[in-house]
């Protein structure tokens, strides 16, 4: 898995346009009052006509340097660093899965495993052999998210060797399925485990995005907990936040890339981000 340091998976700027008013100088030809020597004629004492100086104050036209307000269009650098989970933060999200899945199942939603049973018993899109091995997968990961919640409901010291090992075993398993099922995600999009699996991705993004700052990172979703933060990444969508709407689709296709890679490097990250601007995705 690639990682620029060991604290960040990948770092990318976006140029966001925007308007902004600036005071500009301009020269112009102003108009002005200014005192003016003229020449005028009066009759002196003895009853002759003569000319002389006067000064007078009279509007004048000249060229001035001045102050005028402009709209421009400036393209502002952000700069956005996805960070690397930390050992906690995977486990956390991990329960998050695990929790999203006992939702959806309550709910009345098949899980994948449970569609594709059912597809292996009434045939359609995938053969029976197709089925049965992705079942298999599934039967697999579902034990190990058992395992993996029991072992964090009753934590200790004992247990943490265990559940870093159930969660690389889950994270592997992922990445097989991902590839597996690839042919057949439009039938496998509306199950628990694909709900589940956005959930776990939204947190990923939720708790790993920042932005740089003044040359410090700071966390671009704010929140105190996950529940929070979707409250207020809600209310960006929905206002339509210009910095949001530039930045989401990045983040989420390269935290996505990271959550099913089991190998990723730093080239690849820069291929996805080149097909993402060239709009091949």
């Amino acid at each position: 898995m690639y990682t620029k340091s060991n604290k960040e998976i990948y770092r990318f700027k976006v140029f966001l346009e925007e308007e902004v008013e600036k005071e500009v100088d301009v020269e112009k030809e102003v108009e002005v009052e200014k005192d003016i020597e003229v020449e005028k004629t009066r009759t002196n004492e003895k009853g002759e006509e003569e000319n002389y100086q006067d000064i007078e104050k009279r509007k004048v036209k000249e060229k001035q340097i001045v102050k005028e307000k402009r709209t421009e269009t400036i393209k502002n650098e952000h700069t956005f660093v996805i960070l690397q989970p930390t050992r906690r933060q995977m486990e956390e999200a991990d329960m998050e899965y695990s929790i999203e899945m006992s939702k959806c199942v309550k709910q009345g939603i098949l899980t994948k495993n449970m569609l594709l049973n059912k597809y292996t018993d009434t045939g359609g899109l995938m053969s029976e052999a197709e089925a049965k091995a992705l079942s298999k997968l599934y039967g697999e990961l579902g034990q190990l998210q058992t395992e993996f919640t029991n072992l964090n409901i009753a934590t200790n010291n004992k247990n943490k060797q265990r559940i870093d090992e159930v969660s690389e075993q889950m994270a592997n398993l992922r990445r097989t399925i991902a590839t597996a099922e690839t042919n057949f995600s439009a039938l496998l999009n509306h199950t628990a485990d694909s709900r589940a699996q956005s959930k776990v991705i939204l947190w990923y993004i939720l708790n790993l995005s920042r932005i740089e700052k003044d040359g410090e990172l700071q966390p671009y979703f704010l929140g105190d907990d996950f529940a929070e933060q979707q409250d207020l990444f809600y209310a960006q969508e929905e206002d339509e936040d210009p910095l949001l709407s530039l930045v989401y689709n990045k983040l989420s296709a390269f935290i996505s890339f990271w959550y099913f890679s089991a190998s990723a490097a730093e080239e690849d990250f820069k291929s996805l981000e080149e097909d993402i601007e060239n709009g091949s995705l």
